[in-house]
C-alpha cells in the first residue's frame, strides 16, 4: 500500500533505497497509471478539460477521479471508506522510517493533512486543487477544476465508473 502512495513522489534515484515490499507497490502504481493513461474514459475526460488546463489536464483528472472514488466508494467496496482511511493512515505511519527522505516527507504531509479525507467533500477537493495550483510552474488553473467537475458531474462520474471497474480487474489480476 505504501508504495502506491509514494510512487508519484519518489525520484528514480531514491528507488534503490526502497524496501522490496514497498517497491512492489510502486510497480503496481505504475501499472495502474499506464492502464489509466490508455483507457478511453480517461482520454475523453482529459480532452474535455484540456482547453482549460492544457498540459495539466491529466493531473487534474487524476485528482478529480480521487474525489469520484470517494463519491462512489460504496459501489465498489463493502468496507466503509472511513475504515479504509484509518487503515491506510496506520499503515503509512508504520512505514515512515523505512522510506527515503523525499518519500518520507510526502507521507508525513499526507498524514498531517489527512488528504484522503479531503477528497470526501467539494471544499476538500477545492483545497487540494488550490494547493496543486501553487506547486505548478506554468499556468494550470487547477483551482477551477472543481467547478468543471460539478458543472458536468454525470459525464465525469460515468467515465470514472467505467475506468475504475477496469482498474479493479487489473489490480485483482496483479495480486
Amino acid at each position: 500500500m505504501t508504495g502506491n502512495f509514494i510512487a508519484d513522489n519518489i525520484p528514480r534515484i531514491e528507488e534503490k533505497e526502497v524496501p522490496e515490499d514497498i517497491m512492489q507497490g510502486i510497480v503496481l502504481h505504475r501499472k495502474i497509471d499506464a492502464f489509466t493513461d490508455q483507457h478511453d474514459s480517461f482520454y475523453k475526460a482529459v480532452e474535455k478539460l484540456r482547453p482549460h488546463h492544457r498540459k495539466y489536464a491529466p493531473v487534474v483528472i487524476d485528482i478529480l477521479n480521487d474525489h469520484l472514488l470517494s463519491h462512489n466508494w460504496s459501489l465498489f467496496f463493502d468496507e466503509p471508506e472511513q475504515v479504509f482511511h484509518d487503515y491506510a493512515y496506520d499503515q503509512l505511519e508504520g512505514q515512515l522510517e523505512r522510506l527515503p527522505p523525499k518519500a518520507s516527507r510526502h507521507v508525513q504531509a499526507l498524514l498531517d493533512y489527512r488528504y484522503l479525507r479531503a477528497y470526501n467533500s467539494k471544499e476538500g477537493l477545492e483545497d487540494i486543487l488550490m494547493r496543486m495550483d501553487k506547486r505548478t510552474r506554468f499556468p494550470s488553473d487547477f483551482a477551477s477544476a472543481a467547478d468543471h467537475l460539478f458543472e458536468d458531474f454525470d459525464f465525469y462520474n460515468d467515465l470514472f465508473i467505467k475506468l475504475f471497474g477496469g482498474l479493479l480487474i487489473l489490480v485483482r489480476e496483479e495480486e
